[in-house]
């Protein structure tokens, strides 16, 4: 899903730096800097296990140190919806699966362009 959303992305003129962990996350955001960051997209369930939200988490702990820095949460698990930042609209969420112009409408909504 990462690759086919980074190509997706990468389509519609976009840059796209891709990480498969937080910790591959936290690296790429420490080597580009949180200022080369316009959005970040993650599945809510980076690491395996039903109650492992990792990509939640992230969003939450670069939120809380970067008020600014938007997020785009995923997920094929819809409960997660009901997360308590995606309920309160702080957190934009895209049910998987998801059309490509339903992922393109949310970037430039978020984005404000």
């Amino acid at each position: 899903m990462r690759e086919t959303v980074a190509e997706i992305l990468g389509l519609y003129g976009y840059g796209v730096i891709t990480a498969a962990s937080v910790e591959e996350a936290e690296q790429a955001k420490q080597r580009v800097g949180v200022k080369a960051i316009q959005l970040v997209i993650a599945d809510i369930h980076l690491t395996p296990g039903p109650q492992a939200r990792a990509g939640y988490a992230l969003a939450q702990r670069w939120r809380a140190m970067h008020p600014v820095l938007p997020f785009i949460l995923m997920s094929g698990d819809s409960s997660n919806q009901d997360l308590p930042d995606i309920r309160a609209g702080t957190l934009r969420f895209l049910l998987k699966p998801f059309a490509i112009d339903v992922l393109i409408r949310a970037v430039r909504e978020v984005l404000g362009r």
